[in-house]
C-alpha cells in the first residue's frame, strides 16, 4: 500500500484486509461490488488482489462531497476524492475497474448486473444501511459474499439494523454469518 496516496489507514487495520482472503480464491473470477470508497484503500486492495483473472470487474459506488447528509462530511473537506482517482489509476488493475460517483440508491435504479463479493462501507444511517444491505442482497449471486464494515460501530443503530437484516435472511435459510467481529460477512445460500 505504499504506493498510494491516503490520510486515513483504518482499511489496513480492518477485518476485511486481514481476513477475506480465507474466503475467496484470488485466482477465480470475482465480480465485485464496493459501496464506499473514501480514498480507495479498499479499492486498491480488491484491484490488486482479487482482479487477477481476466474476467475479474470491480464497481466502485461512491457520491463523495455531493450528498448533504453524508456521516463523513467534515472528514470529507480534504483530498479524498483525489486520493480515491489517483489510488485506482495506479493500482494493478486498474483497467477492470468501474467508477460511478453517484449515491447506491442512485446505483441500483440502474444495474442489472449480479456480484459475487459485495463490500458495503457506505453511510451510516440506519435507512441507508438497510437500502444498501437490501438491494446489495438481491444482486448477490449464489453461494457470494457480502462484507459489511462497522458493525459494531458507535451507537449500536448499525448494528441493530445489520442484526435484523441477517435474522430475516437466517431464518429464510436464504444466507449464513460466515464472520461477525467489528465487520459483518454473510455468504448467500
Amino acid at each position: 500500500m505504499q504506493k498510494y496516496k491516503y490520510t486515513q489507514s483504518w482499511f489496513l487495520r480492518s477485518e476485511i484486509y486481514n481476513k477475506v482472503l480465507q474466503f475467496v480464491n484470488i485466482n477465480e473470477k470475482h465480480s465485485i461490488l464496493e459501496i464506499g470508497c473514501y480514498e480507495g484503500l479498499s479499492s486498491v486492495f480488491f484491484s490488486d488482489n482479487l482482479l487477477n483473472n481476466p474476467e475479474s470487474t470491480l464497481v466502485c459506488i461512491d457520491p463523495f462531497l455531493s450528498v448533504e447528509n453524508n456521516d463523513h462530511k467534515e472528514l470529507l473537506l480534504n483530498n479524498q476524492e483525489a486520493n480515491f482517482d489517483y489510488n485506482i489509476s495506479h493500482s494493478n488493475n486498474f483497467n477492470k475497474v468501474t467508477i460511478h460517483k453517484i449515491t447506491s440508491d442512485e446505483f441500483f435504479k440502474f444495474n442489472n448486473k449480479k456480484y459475487n463479493f459485495i463490500y458495503i462501507d457506505g453511510c451510516h444511517e440506519p435507512d441507508f444501511i438497510q437500502r444498501d444491505m437490501e438491494n446489495s442482497f438481491k444482486c448477490l449471486e449464489t453461494n457470494g459474499i457480502m462484507w459489511m464494515d462497522d458493525y459494531r460501530f458507535g451507537n449500536g443503530n448499525v448494528k441493530i439494523v445489520m442484526d435484523n437484516f441477517v435474522e430475516k435472511y437466517t431464518k429464510s435459510s436464504e444466507c449464513k454469518v460466515i464472520h461477525i467481529a467489528y465487520q459483518l460477512a454473510i455468504r448467500k445460500l
